[in-house]
């Protein structure tokens, strides 16, 4: 008897290990292969490098999008005198009062659907959006180990950001 409950105990535990590792997956395989640093590749590298029509709301877009991936991104950090000389560059403390309403909405658009897909496939291509010799801005971001910092829930897979602030 205790040894067939020792047994039972044993698949238990070996069933709820191996259930563990697949919830706790990184990321799944079949996304690996697209998770470059190349848009040729990478769809969501590649539609994170088309400007949006309207230039303020490319300059919010950018900034966002920087500041996402340094706090979600393994490793990623924002470089501040990076970015404060890309706002400055861009004049981003002019975009005021219904402009900057209206391109902060169009901004927060293209992050509607933000998933943990989107995330996994943009920290891999941090660097070449936002490092050194960075294609969107150089320099903003010190890339970290090009992954997410939480582990893949295919339950819930999409992440939530904050809208920007709108000025009244």
């Amino acid at each position: 008897m205790a040894h067939s409950f020792r047994s039972c105990l044993l698949a238990a535990i070996a069933v709820t290990v191996s259930a563990g590792s697949s919830i706790a997956e990184e990321v799944p395989a079949s996304w690996k292969k697209s998770m470059t640093g190349d848009p040729a590749t990478n769809y969501y590298l590649a539609q994170a490098m088309k400007p949006l029509a309207n230039p303020d709301a490319q300059t919010l877009r950018v900034v966002k999008l920087a500041n996402t991936l340094s706090n979600l991104c393994s490793g990623a950090s924002l470089d501040k005198k990076a970015l404060y000389a890309y706002m400055t560059e861009t004049r981003f403390a002019d975009i005021k009062g219904n402009a900057y309403n209206e391109a902060a909405f169009l901004a927060d658009s293209t992050f509607r659907y933000f998933d943990y897909r989107s995330l996994a496939h943009l920290c891999a291509g941090g660097a070449y959006l936002f490092g050194p010799k960075g294609h969107l801005a150089p320099g903003l971001l010190k890339a970290g180990r090009s992954k997410p910092k939480m582990s893949y829930d295919s339950q819930n897979p999409f992440i939530p950001l904050p809208p920007l602030a709108r000025k009244s």
